[in-house]
């Protein structure tokens, strides 16, 4: 596979997604509070307890993680980038796109934590990501200048932030799920 390739850019979905009238009440009752079921959700209804449960853990982690916004969908897109979830990068980019994050910043983080313009802070998360998912820790000088920035609540956060996004990748990719209409693209791919 060539850098910067996603693992399944044109490939048919494997498992489908359940229709609304399809689901069992606790997978319709979870995506109720959600405000919006994506080709991710129908697919996990299949296992209703299951979504159930990870609904109230994904809400949890996306919208009350301690961490800053952008410096979560930094480290949310530096995740989708090394797992090549196109899925993923497409959801968190229009969400950046959404929040203000400059498109700059986006199309950097595929250049990692040494590219030039990163925050000492905002470089040492990316390297974090890189390196969890690389030896499935950190080094000691990646966790002193996270120690030194960030609160014990917002280290806890981010490996979780990390952990989680690791799962949403995994399941997108093995199941290939179909994107949503109107992701972002994938870097260097065109809008559609």
């Amino acid at each position: 596979m060539a850098t910067g390739e996603a693992i399944f850019p044109d490939a048919a979905q494997r498992l489908a997604g359940l229709a609304d009238a399809a689901m069992a009440p606790p997978a319709r009752a979870a995506l109720s509070a959600w405000g919006q079921t994506f080709n991710l959700h129908r697919v996990l209804a299949h296992s209703p307890d299951t979504l159930a449960a990870w609904m109230t853990f994904g809400a949890h982690i996306l919208r009350n993680n301690a961490l800053d916004v952008r410096l979560r969908e930094l480290v949310v897109l530096r995740v989708a980038w090394i797992t090549r979830s196109s899925y993923e990068w497409g959801q968190h980019a229009g969400l950046c796109k959404r929040l203000g994050i400059p498109d700059e910043d986006v199309a950097r983080v595929p250049l990692g934590p040494d590219a030039p313009g990163w925050t000492p802070l905002e470089a040492a998360l990316l390297r974090g990501v890189d390196q969890m998912m690389r030896g499935w820790s950190i080094d000691a000088d990646v966790y002193r200048t996270l120690e030194g920035a960030l609160t014990a609540q917002q280290l806890v956060d981010y490996v979780l932030l990390v952990g989680e996004f690791i799962l949403v990748a995994l399941t997108l990719n093995v199941f290939q799920i179909e994107k949503d209409p109107g992701l972002a693209p994938w870097p260097g791919e065109a809008a559609p």
